[in-house]
């Protein structure tokens, strides 16, 4: 307030507007006074100024060091989740890593188990397939966790791994197999290395475990190899000693063997078609017979019977010709006993009147020659006919049963193949018979045009004498 007045009161002096009555002298002290004042309140706030200093002093220390506290826990945060965001980061590869890793291991078991059910003796289908159908299976199933998953898969591995450790050192477990007749007979196997034998229960059948192709069951075929091998078979599948009958084609050839058919076997895997193709070829058959011995029952003129007759006929003996002409069965004898009949004929008429002898002739030798002909192109294609049905057949099986089961599908493609194989054996043989009997025929008239050109020579000779 008293700076204020003394402001005031040098504004006003400034201003020139002092009062008259006052003088300068009172002014003076008044302003000397209100300067005093003024001064005291000045060092009085200057005091209080210095006392409030020193505390707010330690109050901004006090602040800033707290902003340099606290900027130093932002930045050690900071460097904190930097860390755990390279953390996050790493683990997060990590983790992408490990999944591919299961992802490729979980494959070459998916792998391993699917190869596994090929490469085991087939007399341990059986036993391992509940396990290998569970692990198969267990991969696909989504109510599984992975760590299920996995499990499954690895207990198949693990029961594979002790299977080598057992079959090195020999192995027996007790199992079924198909013996002699197609009969089902539980037993006992015995397996060495890639060596099966098999001994059932009542002892009445034992041999060596195979696989038979195109079967209706994965179960074994026993196959016995000998009355002498019997007891120690038994003796080996029973007690685990005994002597091991091998088999250095490991299978192949008891396979090849149980692969075998009769030829009625296989004629009726050829369905229905394969019996026209058949008929047709015995039929072919018959025909071709009959016409060998048809044309071979031909008889020619011997030899000077030809040269006698025109003898006769130029000394006007017709009637010796005629007898001798009609001695000669079949056509030539008909082409002598016409020429005879018609010696006295103009050379022209003789030889239309052969001629006809000749035209009359070759339907006989030609006929049902067609017949072996129409065989030999009619035959492939029944075989394809049958190929055609057997694909229908065996696309068929395939809409049902997929393309996985190869031996559902075998009857539509043996219909497929057996017909068309078949058809190609009879087509052969009847165009070769047709070919050689259509040539044998075309030699005997050849025969009779070359007897007919003879005997009008033989005429025209002794009329231009």
């Amino acid at each position: 307030m008293k700076i204020r007045n003394f402001i005031s009161l040098v504004t006003a002096i400034a201003a020139g507007s002092f009062s008259t009555a006052q003088t300068f002298e009172e002014a003076s002290a008044s302003a000397i006074e209100d300067l005093t004042e003024v001064q005291a309140e000045l060092s009085a706030l200057r005091n209080l100024i210095a006392d409030e200093k020193i505390p707010l002093s330690k109050d901004l220390n006090r602040l800033e060091n707290e902003v340099l506290a606290k900027r130093r826990e932002a930045a050690r945060v900071e460097n904190v989740r930097d860390n755990r965001q390279v953390d996050l980061n790493a683990l997060e590869d990590e983790v992408e890593a490990r999944e591919e890793q299961n992802t490729y291991v979980r494959s070459l078991l998916t792998e391993y188990i699917r190869a596994f059910r090929t490469r085991m003796h087939v007399s341990e289908i059986q036993k391992f397939d509940e396990l290998a159908h569970i692990a198969q299976t267990s991969v696909d199933d989504v109510n599984l966790t992975e760590a299920e998953k996995f499990a499954a898969q690895v207990k198949l591995v693990q029961a594979s791994l002790d299977r080598v450790a057992d079959i090195i050192g020999g192995n027996s477990f007790e199992g079924n197999g198909i013996v002699e007749g197609g009969i089902l007979k539980e037993g006992t196997y015995a397996l060495v290395g890639p060596i099966g034998v098999f001994s059932s229960t009542d002892g009445a059948n034992t041999g060596l475990a195979e696989l038979q192709a195109n079967a209706e069951s994965d179960l074994p075929v026993i196959f016995n190899i000998g009355a002498q091998f019997d007891s120690d078979i038994t003796s080996l599948a029973t007690t685990g000693s005994g002597r091991l009958p091998v088999d250095p084609s490991l299978g192949n050839a008891i396979k090849i063997e149980l692969t075998s058919e009769t030829l009625w076997q296989h004629i009726n895997k050829g369905g229905m078609v394969i019996w026209f193709i058949l008929t047709l070829a015995l039929a072919a058959t018959l025909v071709a017979i009959f016409k060998w011995f048809d044309i071979n029952s031909v008889k020619r003129p011997k030899t000077g019977d030809l040269q006698t007759i025109l003898n006769h006929l130029n000394r006007g003996e017709k009637d010796q010709a005629l007898a001798i002409a009609s001695s000669v069965p079949g056509p030539f004898g008909d082409l002598l006993v016409a020429g005879v009949n018609h010696a006295d004929e103009e050379k022209e008429l003789l030889e239309e009147i052969l001629y006809e002898r000749l035209l009359a002739t070759q339907p006989k030798l030609e006929r049902m020659l067609a017949f072996i002909a129409l065989t030999a192109g009619a035959a492939p294609l029944l075989g394809l006919l049958g190929t055609v049905t057997g694909m229908i057949q065996t696309f068929k099986l395939i809409t049902v049963f997929g393309t996985g089961d190869a031996k559902s599908l075998s009857s539509g493609i043996s219909e497929a193949l057996i017909t068309t194989e078949f058809g190609l054996y009879v087509a052969i043989p009847a165009l070769l018979a047709g070919a050689l009997l259509s040539r044998k025929a075309k030699g005997t008239l050849s025969e009779m045009e070359q007897t007919s050109v003879a005997f009008v020579n033989g005429l025209a000779n002794r009329r231009a004498e």
